[in-house]
């Protein structure tokens, strides 16, 4: 059964009387993702829904929103539950869950983030297009600002990062890094506290610019795994100043 706005088509399926929410939301899920929608497609009415599976309206409300929480659906007031493209910041909430859960570190996070950083320096060189030096130009011209505030000057870095994954042309890579870089930024933010720290960020951010602009493979390289190493550096220097203001 169809209803007029939505393209959703809706299968039957047989539920078991337990856990009615979830089971509808899995399904929904699954129909979302192996059907020709659309991002802004709107789904079907709660009404819809409700008789589709023969389930009162509360339990339908509770799946879409399980929905929501997956990042899959967006509600507007007034209109219904609309397809919507998961934001990074559903993958990096479910990481920072699992983090917590097993205890893993910001040092090992960094560590998988060089891994990526540097793999992907390799895919910029090669596919990194006018305009996207344009971008990371503006990005530093913004961030050379000395006067920029801790946050903002955090954002920028982030943003330049970002700015560097997205140019490898590999969606996949620029998510997992963009989700890392997010759940760094109190940890990088660390690093331009300390004295000299955001002098030595400008300079380490350009000379990665000016490699991938002469579309110098080793030099790029080279200033990436030279930022990172020095960047984590500058985190371990504010910790043990940090420890030392607290004895």
């Amino acid at each position: 059964m169809s209803e007029e706005g939505s393209v959703l088509d809706i299968e039957h399926i047989t539920l078991s009387r337990t856990n009615l929410s979830m089971q509808i939301a899995d399904h929904l899920e699954e129909v979302i993702l192996t059907s020709p929608t659309k991002v802004s497609d709107k789904l079907p009415s709660e009404m819809n829904l409700a008789k589709q599976y023969n389930v009162s309206r509360p339990v339908v409300r509770e799946a879409i929103k399980l929905l929501q929480e997956r990042g899959l659906v967006t509600l507007k007031t007034g209109s219904g539950a609309y397809i919507t493209r998961p934001e990074t910041s559903t993958v990096m909430n479910a990481v920072n869950r699992i983090m917590q859960v097993d205890q893993i570190s910001s040092e090992e996070l960094t560590e998988v983030r060089a891994i990526l950083e540097l793999s992907a320096i390799e895919l910029v060189v090669e596919k990194i297009t006018d305009e996207e030096l344009e971008e990371i130009d503006s990005i530093l011209t913004q961030f050379e600002n000395k006067t920029l505030p801790f946050k903002v000057r955090v954002s920028l870095d982030e943003s330049f990062h970002l700015a560097l994954a997205k140019a490898t042309g590999n969606n996949l890579l620029a998510l997992f890094i963009g989700t890392l870089t997010s759940l760094l930024r109190d940890y990088m933010g660390k690093g331009i506290l300390i004295e000299g720290g955001i002098e030595d960020a400008i300079a380490r951010h350009r000379q990665i610019y000016h490699a991938l602009r002469a579309r110098d493979k080793e030099a790029a390289l080279k200033a990436m795994r030279e930022h990172l190493k020095v960047s984590s550096y500058n985190v371990r220097v504010f910790d043990e100043q940090l420890h030392k203001k607290k004895k």
